[in-house]
């Protein structure tokens, strides 16, 4: 079963997942991850979050929706691992 949603393609093979991206979005994922870690210290420390991090998380979880989850009926629910179809 293969995914594709934008620039991304998911693969699954046995008991792995090939998930394959442009640099340019990998690089979005690392900057994302960056940008998280960089929040969840200011939070730790300050116990407070700039306008700035709360801009970034939603750049992050926007980036991260393209890679092939499902979600549920409503826009609030979780993400999950899409089911493998048996061939």
């Amino acid at each position: 079963m293969a995914t594709n949603t934008l620039e991304t393609t998911v693969k699954y093979k046995k008991e792995q997942v090939v998930i394959t991206i442009s640099k340019d979005k990998y690089q979005e994922l690392c900057d994302g991850y960056n940008k998280l870690r960089s929040a969840n210290q200011m939070i730790c420390e300050t116990q407070d979050l700039y306008l700035s991090d709360l801009r970034n998380l939603e750049k992050l979880s926007y980036t991260m929706s393209h890679l092939g989850f499902e979600r549920g009926e409503h826009y609030w629910s979780d993400v999950t691992i899409p089911k493998e179809q048996k061939k």
